[in-house]
């Protein structure tokens, strides 16, 4: 091979891992205000699924997250008393949007992509739901997810295992009562204690 034709090669090759490193730091790391930015797109649309899409994989596999996440961004979207356009370098930030029927705990994180760039994300943490039966009734208890959950049965499992920030709307059978319920996880993690009582 002719020492012109080693050139070219070392030029393209070095074009092309140029390419390949500016696709990944513009493409796949997310930088803090790109992820800032996706926040305010996702409020200022009402997508939950962008939201969501901010977030860890596991808070993103949390059984029922996708109501939450969209109970979240309509909360911020209809209720907050900071500007939209603001909400995402807030979070960022490492603030809490004001005005919101919820004081939602984020945390912004990152990880390494390729070793060499910083890639953001959102973390929170899940809430358990434990429901106590004061109905006097022994009878087996039904809970579904209304609302955005579509009458989705709810199981102990699910409800153990934590939710989303967000609201939950529940209906909850038991005996012969039947009533709805609803919570509020913020992502601080703590449980959620769900009182059933007879009307």
């Amino acid at each position: 091979m002719k020492k012109k034709d080693i050139i070219a090669l070392v030029i393209v090759v070095l074009v092309v891992l140029a390419g390949g490193l500016l696709f990944v730091k513009t493409r796949v790391a997310v930088s803090e205000n790109r992820l800032a930015s996706n926040i305010t797109k996702a409020v200022e649309n009402k997508d939950g699924k962008l939201f969501l899409k901010q977030f860890a994989k596991d808070n993103q596999d949390t059984k029922f997250s996708d109501i939450g996440a969209q109970s979240v961004v309509k909360d911020m979207y209809n209720n907050s008393t900071d500007a939209r356009s603001e909400i995402g370098r807030i979070i960022v930030d490492g603030r809490r949007v004001a005005g919101t029927k919820a004081d939602y705990h984020f945390n912004v994180e990152s990880k390494k992509v390729m070793g060499l760039f910083n890639s953001y994300y959102l973390t929170t943490r899940k809430s358990p739901v434990k429901v106590y039966n004061y109905t006097g009734y022994d009878d087996d208890m039904t809970v579904k997810l209304t609302d955005g959950g579509k009458n989705q049965t709810v199981t102990e499992s699910d409800l153990s295992s934590g939710f989303f920030p967000g609201t939950y709307h529940f209906d909850i059978s038991l005996g012969d009562t039947d009533g709805t319920y609803w919570v509020r996880p913020s992502g601080e993690g703590d449980t959620i204690d769900l009182t059933v009582t007879d009307y």
